[in-house]
């Protein structure tokens, strides 16, 4: 059976064609997929669309500078892409299917942005981590 899933781009343009990024950043790799996540067969309705993107940021500061850390993120089942690196990938798998607190998250901070078309908010989580920015961010929820 043929895999359908485009995996990640590293279209930094295109992401931000996508949404609005605050984040001052040199490359990355990022994807959209929807929960449950279509394998093929009889589509299901989609719960949740949300993006992942792994940054490598121009200034490693600026999450330092960014203090929202209150808060909490539901993270889905399908968010420990096979493309991110482990330590996000890891960290993704052990929080799946919860809502992570921030505050109990010292290298995590919220993040809320915009849809570049609709300009509607949508908000998420960005992570230090030790080679890279954790983008995770909410597109849409039937909940």
């Amino acid at each position: 059976m043929e895999d359908t899933t485009p995996g990640a781009s590293d279209d930094l343009a295109a992401l931000r064609d996508i949404v609005t990024i605050s984040i001052p950043v040199k490359s990355g790799h990022w994807e959209i997929f929807g929960t449950p996540e279509y394998k093929g067969g009889v589509p299901a309705p989609t719960d949740f669309t949300t993006l992942i993107a792994e940054l490598e940021p121009a200034d490693r500061a600026w999450i330092e500078r960014d203090k929202h850390m209150s808060g909490k993120v539901h993270i889905v089942p399908e968010a420990a892409r096979p493309w991110l690196n482990d330590q996000f990938r890891s960290w993704l798998a052990a929080n799946r299917n919860t809502s992570v607190d921030l505050t109990s998250q010292p290298n995590c901070r919220q993040y809320e942005t915009s849809l570049k078309k609709t300009g509607k908010a949508v908000s998420g989580l960005v992570c230090a981590g030790s080679r890279g920015l954790l983008l995770y961010l909410t597109l849409s929820s039937s909940l």
